[in-house]
């Protein structure tokens, strides 16, 4: 085999996402008296509870790098994705994990009295650099902990819409509810569309523009146009976890959907070898030779407006996460 050595990067971070000077809107929640039947399913002084434990729990975890110490208040994603961070950040000059911070400008609880049951949170700003942290808790049961288990930094620009406050509790929608047009499944499932098929897609012009297509659209002709050049191959591959995806109702009869994705993108050359970028080494397992792949867990939060105004649905808040680095 020729010693030909092609480099491929992987799309890693928020960096392209969070800007700064680009501060994402957050509305106060709508607190008018709601009727007697419905009320949140959590109190303040419970859902603040939720977040200061979890955030204990994290920031042990965070202390020794150890996803073991994620027990009550962390699951699903979030150890996940922590896990491949803590492996970054242990490598030589490795990336710090993503800070999440413990302070909340928003929390929006569910008035679901069945379960799963929901609670999403937006953070302050992190930093002068990034934008605000959409966080999603979810509790499986009634003798279960709410669990954090996914995370988003909000689309530079991005406004939230209005959400029910605590005392009312926003509605948690099934994925198929027809009161939301599109219905919760399908803003996913066509944007899962979307990001296969391209910004040349009819569907470009059914979601408002967001940082995270366009990001995920380069990346594509990059790679695309190495493969071509070396007569190779790149593959990607988008799936969308339904079991896993919820839905809460805005306080005009829209929805924030809230999804994760998982995405394979795979170069393959002919007589040639491939090479990563040093800062994916450390995620990497096997040896490469001729083939790459990319193995990335994303959330992202959709905003369905109302049926009666005129915008469009558009993500808000976008999380890319590299998660593995394989050799085929």
């Amino acid at each position: 085999m020729s010693h030909r050595i092609l480099r491929v990067a992987g799309v890693t971070g928020v960096a392209a996402l969070a800007l700064a000077g680009c501060v994402a809107d957050v509305p106060a929640p709508v607190t008018s008296a709601p009727p007697l039947e419905a009320s949140g399913s959590l109190l303040d002084a419970q859902s603040s509870r939720i977040i200061d434990e979890t955030m204990a729990e994290l920031g042990a975890a965070d202390d020794e790098r150890d996803t073991g110490l994620m027990t009550d208040r962390v699951g699903g994603d979030v150890i996940t994705i922590r896990g491949a961070e803590y492996t970054l950040a242990n490598a030589d000059d490795g990336p710090a994990p993503t800070v999440l911070p413990d302070e909340m400008q928003a929390v929006y609880v569910s008035a679901a009295d069945t379960w799963p049951r929901t609670m999403a949170t937006v953070s302050v700003q992190p930093s002068d650099d990034d934008t605000p942290i959409v966080m999603l808790w979810v509790q499986e049961g009634i003798d279960d902990d709410y669990q954090l288990r996914e995370w988003a930094h909000m689309i530079p620009g991005a406004t939230l819409p209005a959400m029910p406050g605590p005392s009312t509790g926003a509605a948690q929608l099934g994925l198929e509810d027809s009161s939301i047009t599109p219905t919760a499944q399908e803003a996913i499932e066509q944007y899962v569309e979307l990001l296969l098929a391209g910004e040349g897609s009819d569907l470009n012009d059914a979601f408002a523009p967001d940082t995270y297509r366009e990001r995920l659209f380069a990346a594509r002709e990059t790679y695309v146009d190495a493969a071509n050049e070396a007569d190779g191959d790149y593959v990607e591959k988008v799936q969308p976890d339904l079991d896993a995806s919820f839905a809460m109702a805005t306080a005009d009869g829209g929805a924030l959907v809230f999804a994760p994705l998982s995405i394979t993108s795979s170069f393959t050359v002919e007589g040639a070898t491939v090479s990563i970028a040093d800062e994916d080494e450390p995620l990497l397992d096997g040896e490469l030779d001729d083939a790459v792949t990319h193995t990335y867990r994303d959330f992202i939060v959709i905003h369905v407006p109302a049926a009666d105004g005129d915008a469009l649905p558009g993500v808000v808040a976008a999380e890319h996460n590299l998660i593995k680095v394989s050799d085929s």
